[in-house]
């Protein structure tokens, strides 16, 4: 599976910054990607922008961004409808005769907040040697194999996930169905299966288990099924630690999960017409637990009043939902029995860790690496490192790599050599010029200290005697992420900081901000040892009752430069581990949420500033 993956990727890379006329390959017709809003799809326009002119896309292929309309969610099955009307409007009946790549990547990514401001589908992966590659480079490679088996149609994934399969040596009578849905379907243990829609078999007993590829017919969906229901409805397998193809072995129980999947055209059209009847969606519809519980001969309609898993329930919620189950009702559902295939989610920072950091199997099958695209130099110490903390820059004496370390992951970053990245710790998009130390469970995103001028420790409340001047440590379990804002017309920086095990969305009752878990302590300690007034920007009222949580708790200062905002983030986060109220004071300081930086996020200058980096280290391997 590793040598099969590893061709599927290599043969995309041979296409980026080609001519469709030059493709060596089969690709998609035309590629779109959801954004939740005219705001997040500008910024994932500029990002497309930035790729096409480093030549990193594939060119003569159209990328459009469709925005959710103003007002209430509709989720990804809204936006999927929003997306095929956009598709229509703009190619009319050529549509029908085109395979589409649909990519689910709108939200705020609160449980990986360094994707929050540019967007999942744009996320950084450890591989490339003249740049960085990025999600959406992966997701355009990862089903390329399957297009040939593809009708003019549809084909849905979201922008969190990888897959990464074999397809073996005998699947070439094996297609996607012409009319209806066809799913891919994965073995997994019965606890993944609780989270992620369970396909039930028609026939289960016709799945050979040891094959790469099958095609089945499906009974029904279960979507985040307990393992009761599962096993009430015949969705797991009878025998226990089996062994599936390529070596893939599932210990315990095991059932067939989901993770994209394709509708032929035949599909588009009832959507269309469903529009055109019914107008705008109203309310969040979900691709995966509206369109396919909706679908095979033992499907109900049960799912329609179950709202577990809706963050707003609209008045027209119900109802919309109906109409989609009666809309979709009877329709086939095929599946894509994957037995040489695994499904990894990586929205979250704990999954980013693990599967960057530790997963060394996912790492060769995707061929990652642990040192990508970053520029390595010696930099002076003692009273030049000095000079350089509080003045001018001067060139590296030296450069290289630090591949032989097999510590962390350290990607489109220009470190000093003898930094430390401990092995669980992720180092994206960041600038030091003296040497950095982070410990274990750490990410730093976009981070950046060059050097502070006298005025500007001042300015900060900071002595010289507690400026690092020859190393920066960083400590563990600790994120810290840096995002330009505006304020007052005017560009500053505010570094965000959390516990990697917080749970940014876990909410409290507004009158009880203050025991709110923080760092590993709670946010009145925060506000005392740094004399700051906290605040929550939105309250949920989603219940009917004002409740609060970390990510609109406005807790981060803003300052004037990158440098600035590090090292006053830092002093904070050693101030409440410390407990020591004379380290740093954020009285008078604006300070921010999680929810209004994205607010006032400045996007030109986070680019700016990511490109200018990604010179820096070209320029530094010539």
């Amino acid at each position: 599976m590793e040598t099969y993956f590893s061709e599927v990727i290599s043969s995309y890379a041979r296409i980026r910054g080609k001519h469709k006329k030059d493709f060596s390959i089969p690709f998609w017709d035309v590629i779109v990607l959801t954004a939740m809003d005219d705001e997040q799809k500008a910024v994932y326009d500029k990002q497309l922008k930035y790729k096409y002119e480093r030549e990193e896309l594939p060119f003569d292929v159209p990328i459009h961004v469709t925005a959710d309309p103003p007002g209430p969610k509709i989720g990804n099955g809204g936006s999927t409808f929003v997306s095929l009307q956009f598709l229509y409007d703009l190619y009319s009946e050529r549509l029908f005769d085109f395979r589409v790549l649909l990519i689910h990547a709108g939200g705020q990514s609160q449980r990986m907040p360094s994707a929050s401001v540019l967007g999942k589908i744009f996320s950084p992966i450890p591989k490339g040697k003249h740049s960085m590659y990025e999600m959406l480079d992966i997701k355009l490679a990862t089903f390329c194999p399957l297009i040939p088996k593809m009708c003019p149609g549809i084909f849905v994934t979201c922008a969190d996930d990888f897959l990464v399969y074999t397809l073996g040596n005998n699947h070439e009578g094996i297609e996607f169905a012409s009319e209806g849905f066809t799913a891919l379907a994965h073995p997994s243990t019965l606890e993944v299966g609780v989270g992620h829609g369970v396909y039930v078999f028609d026939k289960v007993d016709l799945i050979d288990p040891r094959i790469p590829l099958q095609r089945c017919n499906c009974h029904r969906v279960l979507q985040k099924p307990s393992i009761e229901i599962m096993i009430k409805n015949g969705a797991v397998l009878e025998n226990e630690n089996m062994n599936f193809a390529e070596g893939i072995k599932i210990e315990g129980k095991a059932a067939y999960t989901d993770s994209s999947f394709f509708f032929a055209h035949d599909v588009t059209k009832l959507m269309l017409n469903f529009l055109k009847s019914n107008g705008p969606i109203q309310g969040e519809i979900d691709a995966y637990g509206d369109f396919l519980q909706a679908l095979g001969p033992g499907s109900t309609n049960e799912y329609t009043s179950n709202m577990a898993n809706v963050s707003a329930c609209t008045p027209k919620l119900k109802e919309t939902r109906d109409c989609i189950y009666t809309l979709l009702k009877g329709t086939p559902l095929v599946l894509m029995v994957m037995n040489a295939s695994k499904f990894i989610h990586i929205g979250t920072t704990k999954e980013y860790i693990e599967h960057f950091c530790c997963d060394a199997e996912f790492q060769e099958e995707l061929g990652l690496g642990k040192d990508v695209f970053n520029m390595w130099a010696e930099w002076p110490s003692g009273d030049k490192l000095n000079e350089r903390c509080h003045g001018d820059e001067a060139p590296p004496i030296k450069k290289f790599r630090l591949s032989d370390t097999s510590l962390g992951c350290v990607m489109h970053s220009r470190l000093p050599l003898s930094s430390f990245v401990a092995r669980t710790a992720v180092v994206e998009y960041c600038k030091f010029l003296i040497p950095v130390t982070v410990g274990q469970n750490c990410i730093l995103s976009n981070c950046e200290f060059t050097s502070l001028s006298a005025s500007e420790m001042k300015h900060l409340g900071i002595s010289d005697e507690d400026l690092p001047k020859e190393c920066i440590s960083i400590p563990p379990n600790v994120f810290m992420h840096t995002v330009p804002v505006q304020l007052c017309n005017e560009t500053q920086f505010v570094t965000v900081f959390f516990d990697l095990k917080e749970n940014l969305k876990k909410s409290t009752n507004s009158d009880d901000i203050q025991n709110l878990p923080f760092l590993g302590k709670v946010i009145s300690d925060f506000a005392r040892v740094t004399n700051a007034n906290i605040l929550s920007d939105a309250p949920d009222l989603s219940d009917g009752k004002s409740k609060v949580n970390l990510w609109f708790s406005s807790l981060f200062p803003a300052a004037a430069t990158p440098s600035q905002s590090f090292i006053l983030a830092l002093f904070c986060i050693n101030a409440l581990k410390t407990d020591d109220d004379s380290v740093v004071s954020l009285e008078g300081k604006s300070l921010f949420s999680m929810a209004s930086l994205l607010k006032t996020k400045d996007v030109h200058e986070m680019l700016k500033k990511r490109n200018d980096l990604y010179q820096d280290i070209k320029h530094g391997f010539c």
